[in-house]
Order: structure tokens, then sequence, then C-alpha cells
């Protein structure tokens, strides 16, 4: 049966995830996430075994690359050529394109751009000045899940939970028709790791956090 963070530290996993697919770690970045606090952080999440397994995948992935690449910054510049490889259209028409549209019409900026946008508008959410990105992208869209799972926070029960059934209503009709070929994708082209474990830990993230009502 899905279990559940509470609702401050969903906001800080998925704001997390969100930031792994918007930008590339630099060398301070994956210095943070070579540190021993990291598998501290990892441990919190043992009672969720798919994401501390995914979360542990992540931090292995790229400690075997700054092994391999013989420091942080050298492991920040491979990590920055994959990101571009899959992320920033590099790898062709079939790469892991982070947009909702790419994977229902072939192309960005399309009804799934214009819906997303309405649900953050809703919810007196907007994409950031300095996100050069149309608002179907994936670190967008989890960065909005984020922003309303810190809401529940400090709203009363009836509040909170009509913000997270929002939140549930969005991944289904918005995120899971797209994230699993994303997260395929992803796997195929990202020997090192890295970037395959942040899909298949956004996914069980997802599941975890954002089951349809009667789901078991």
């Amino acid at each position: 049966m899905p279990q559940s963070l509470p609702a401050s530290d969903r906001a800080h996993l998925l704001a997390w995830l969100s930031s792994v697919f918007l930008r590339e770690p630099d060398a301070k970045v994956v210095g943070l996430l070579g540190a021993d606090e990291s598998d501290q952080a990892v441990a919190e999440l043992n009672n969720m075994p798919a994401l501390a397994d995914e979360t542990q995948a992540m931090l292995s992935a790229l400690r075997a690359l700054r092994s391999r690449e013989g420091s942080d910054a050298n492991a920040a510049l491979a990590l920055a050529g994959r990101f571009g490889t899959l992320f920033l259209g590099a790898g062709g028409p079939m790469a892991a394109h982070p947009y909702a549209s790419i994977y229902e019409e072939g192309r960005t900026h399309g009804a799934a751009t214009e819906r997303t946008a309405s649900f953050l508008s809703t919810h007196g959410l907007s994409v950031g000045d300095g996100v050069p990105e149309p608002s179907d992208h994936l670190g967008i869209q989890l960065a909005a899940l984020a922003a309303l799972s810190e809401r529940e926070v400090t709203e009363d029960d009836a509040l909170s939970a009509e913000l997270h059934r929002a939140q549930i209503v969005f991944v289904e009709a918005e995120m899971r028709p797209w994230l699993g070929t994303f997260r395929d994708r992803v796997i195929r082209d990202d020997p090192d790791g890295y970037y395959a474990a942040a899909a298949r830990l956004t996914e069980a993230a997802l599941n975890e956090f954002y089951a349809p009502p009667g789901t078991n």
C-alpha cells in the first residue's frame, strides 16, 4: 500500500528532484551529494524501500563517476555533458526530452504546456523568471508539486486534503501518461546511471505520494 512522508519532507524531496532535471549540478553540488550526510538522508527513507534504493543508486552512481573523473569539478563536467545529451536535445529526436508535449504531440509547447500553465495559475504559481522552460517541463511540474506539498504544512486539515487531491489528479492526468517512456529513454542513454536512477526515483516517488484513491 502506498506510504507517505510528512508533507514538508515530501516537498523537500520533490524540490530536489526538480533541480536535478532543470539544471546540471556544479562541483559544489557534486561534493555535497558525495558527503556522508547524504547517506543519513537516505537512511530517513528506509521505511520506503523504493525511494531509499533509488536515492542510494543515484548517490552510488555519482560517487563512482567522481572516482573515475578524479575530482568534483571533473565529475560535474561529465554530468553536464550527459545532461545535454539527455535533456537539451543533443541526443536527437528520440532522446529523453523532459516535456510532456513531446510525448503527447511530438513537439514542445503543445496542449500539455497550456494545461500545466493553467494548473499553476489556479494555485497561484508560475514559472520562475530565471527558468527558460515551458511549464510542462518535468522539473517545473515537480516544483509545482513541491510547492503545493509545502502549503499542506500550514493549512488546516480540510484544505491540506484538498491540495493533496489536486496533486493526485494532476499527476494522474499530466505526468503518468508519459513518465514511463521518459524513464526508459533515460535508462537507455545514461550508462553512468545517475540520471537513470533519478528517473526511477521520480516515478517511485509519484507512486508513493500520489496513488489514485482506492489503490492498494
